[in-house]
Parts: C-alpha cells; sequence; structure tokens
C-alpha cells in the first residue's frame, strides 16, 4: 500500500505545471466558497442577535389557548398569574430576566387628528436587564418609575402621520377585558425607528403598568427570557419545560427559532445562493479535472500497457487513477483553505464597510466568519468530485488493449 500512495503521489508531480494549475483551479473554488459561505455565516449570526436583541428574545412563554383561538375579550387568552410563571424560569443558569408583554390594539388622537396603533406593554427595567432595548432616533427610553403623565414611544411614521415630537401628548383609546371603552393620556418619550414601514406606521410602546389600567386587566400577553448567549437556548428550554407542567394554565414555549419569520426566510434564501454557488463550483471542479485526467490518460497510454504486460490488475489501474484524482483533491483543498482563511483575514482587517440594509440607516460590516463545518464541506466536495471525476478516465485507461497501447504514439 505505502509503495501504491507513494506511486500516486509521483504520478501527480510528473507534470508540475498541470498538476499546479489544476490546484490553483480547484483551490480558488474552496476559497471562494470559504469567503462566500463565512461573510453568510456573519450575516446570519448578526440578524440572527439582532432579531433577539430588539425584543422577541430567546425564549417567550404562551398559554396554550394563545394559540387554539382568537381572543373573545382583550387578554382573556392571557396569562393569569404571571410572576408564578416568571419565578420559575428565573432561578435557571444562564437566564438574565423574564419580561411580561402586552399586545394590544387601539385608537390613539391628538385632538386633531386620530389613528389606529398597534400597542407594545413592558417592563422597561426587566427588558434593560436582558440588553433589550428600542432604537430611538430622539428622546429617552421609558421609566417606569418616573413621575407626571403616563409615558409613551412610538414609531418615526406615528410621529410623522400624528404630527407629534418628544413631549406632546396623545390620548389612547382602547377596549377593556370587560368590552367597555376606557381612555388615557400619555407624554411621548421618544421617538423609535424598527426597521419596518408597516409596523412604524403603527407603533405605540408604553409601561406595563399603564397598559393594564388602560385594558382593566392584570393579565399579560406573553413572558420574554433573555438569556447570556443564544447557544444556551435548547439547554434553558429543556430544563424550563417540565417546571411549566401543572399549571392553572396549560402554557406552551417557543424558542426564538419558532417564531423569527423573518429571520427564516432570509436564511432560507441565502443558503439557497450559497448552495448554487457550490454547484456551480462542483460543475468547474468536475470539467477541469475531467479535461486534466484525459489528457493524463493519453501521455500515459504506452506507460499503461507495459503496465498492463507485466500482469498488473485492471482493478489496480483504476485504483491508481482514482487515488492521484484524490491525492490533488486533498492538496487543492489544503491551498484552497489556507487562501481562504488568510484572504478572510485580510478583508476582516481592512475595516470595509457595505451599504445599509433596506429598511436600515446603520452601514454593515463585512466579516467573514472561520467555520469549520464549511471546511470540511468544501473540503468534502471538491475531493469527491476528482474522485468522480476521475472514474470514467480510470475506466477508460483499464480497459486498453495491450498491442495498442504499446504501439500508440
Amino acid at each position: 500500500m505505502r509503495k501504491f500512495l507513494l506511486l500516486a503521489f509521483r504520478n501527480v508531480f510528473r507534470n508540475r505545471r498541470r498538476t499546479v494549475m489544476t490546484l490553483l483551479m480547484v483551490g480558488s473554488g474552496v476559497a471562494g466558497l470559504l469567503l462566500v459561505g463565512g461573510f453568510f455565516a456573519f450575516m446570519f449570526m448578526g440578524l440572527r442577535e439582532s432579531t433577539i436583541r430588539n425584543g422577541l428574545g430567546h425564549i417567550q412563554i404562551f398559554t396554550a389557548a394563545h394559540f387554539e383561538r382568537d381572543e373573545v375579550h382583550v387578554l382573556d387568552t392571557g396569562i393569569g398569574d404571571w410572576r408564578q410563571v416568571a419565578n420559575l424560569a428565573r432561578p435557571l443558569p444562564h437566564v438574565l430576566g423574564v419580561a411580561p408583554r402586552i399586545e394590544f390594539y387601539g385608537m390613539m388622537s391628538n385632538g386633531v387628528k386620530s389613528s389606529v396603533f398597534m400597542g407594545n406593554a413592558v417592563d422597561p427595567d426587566e427588558e434593560r436587564t436582558m440588553g433589550f432595548s428600542p432604537n430611538l432616533t430622539t428622546g429617552h427610553d421609558l421609566d417606569e418609575h418616573a413621575s407626571g403623565d403616563a409615558q409613551a414611544l412610538v414609531g418615526d411614521g406615528v410621529a410623522r402621520s400624528m404630527n407629534v415630537k418628544v413631549g406632546d401628548g396623545l390620548t389612547l383609546l382602547a377596549v377593556t377585558a370587560d368590552g367597555a371603552l376606557n381612555g388615557i393620556d400619555v407624554e411621548v418619550q421618544g421617538i423609535v425607528h424598527t426597521g419596518f414601514k408597516d409596523l412604524d406606521d403603527r407603533y405605540l410602546r408604553i409601561t406595563l403598568p399603564e397598559a393594564q389600567r388602560l385594558l382593566q386587566s392584570q393579565h399579560v400577553t406573553n413572558l420574554v427570557i433573555g438569556l447570556d448567549a443564544t447557544e444556551n437556548t435548547d439547554r434553558v428550554a429543556a430544563a424550563l419545560a417540565p417546571r411549566l407542567r401543572g399549571l392553572g394554565q396549560p402554557m406552551v414555549l417557543k424558542k426564538w427559532i419558532d417564531l423569527a419569520a423573518y429571520y427564516k426566510q432570509v436564511r432560507t434564501l441565502f443558503s439557497g445562493i450559497f448552495v448554487f454557488l457550490g454547484v456551480i463550483v462542483f460543475v468547474m471542479v468536475l470539467m477541469a479535472s475531467v479535461n486534466t485526467l484525459l489528457i493524463t490518460l493519453f501521455e500515459r497510454t504506452r506507460e499503461i500497457g507495459a503496465m498492463l504486460a507485466m500482469g498488473t490488475p485492471r482493478l489496480w489501474i483504476v485504483a491508481l487513477f482514482v487515488t492521484e484524482a484524490v491525492i490533488i483533491g486533498a492538496l487543492a483543498a489544503a491551498a484552497g483553505i489556507a487562501a481562504g482563511n488568510f484572504l478572510g483575514a485580510l478583508l476582516n482587517a481592512s475595516g470595509l464597510h457595505l451599504p445599509p440594509p433596506p429598511g436600515t440607516s446603520v452601514p454593515m460590516h463585512f466579516r467573514v466568519l472561520h467555520v469549520p463545518t464549511l471546511m470540511v464541506g468544501s473540503s468534502a466536495l471538491v475531493i469527491v468530485s476528482l474522485a468522480l471525476a476521475s472514474i470514467a478516465p480510470a475506466i477508460r485507461a483499464s480497459r486498453l488493449q495491450i498491442a495498442e497501447a504499446l504501439s500508440h504514439v
């Protein structure tokens, strides 16, 4: 076996120029996949963390009724004794905080114009404990302990439509849990930009006590759990699920990936693009390899004839060609990984920025992550591609007639 591998290795470098050109072509494909895949991985990670930190959280807890039917009255599918549920989650390792939320709808008026709003009530202190904060363009965040009028944050579309600024007042009207109409006055403390125009045109955020006063209910829509790291989501969810059994209300636990529809759509789109690029690299490697191996076959026809004349098994000839292709693939993969990581490090050190993504105004950092699974996958792709490409020339070489092969010029 050792002599067999040594012979195959020597055959690879018999024509150094051709081998180097093949390594450059295949290695470039590997490096390209690493750069594109590493950038996509960075983009996915950034989108994942921004989605979580913008308020989605790592885990959310709902009542089972929330997914089984629509609300007949406001918060009638909400969590009643939510403090008890929150206390079950807080002691778990990796949990930074548990924040109650209320989602509701109503009308707002500035005294001249009225409009529909989508309300979100939060506990500001608990949200900040978990590292969640709204994207303020002007003003400041809610303060539950501040004296004076109730506070509110509004989307920039609301501020533009209702012609309000920080310090102005709004009147909120909503249907209570008893079906009556109730209203409160709020003062605009800040204007936020969510990145989604439709949401910015309806967004309103107030503190939890003010929403409970407006809706005349102590229930909350859900509980949002923030963790110290996204990688701990599955571990905490598995530990929390048994604790939620046997409560007065049946509870449902949802991880962030179950609720992040936009993230999943973006990831699916760019994963499809990456697969398409992988197919292109596969075809490129296959065509280049077939061409190289066929030329090698023609050049070594007399040599193959001599080997067959000396009694070399035909299967041994096939194995020799395939082994040479695998060696080229392994060398090209190693060169591609080295080049891809080197270029990635240069790009990361350059501080490049991309234009702001749609719906945002902040330029995006250009970074390439080093993903071990991507390196292994790219290497396996080119090695398998070269092995497959060598099969046809190898079989053709093994079927040569000895007399014809020896007389080949």
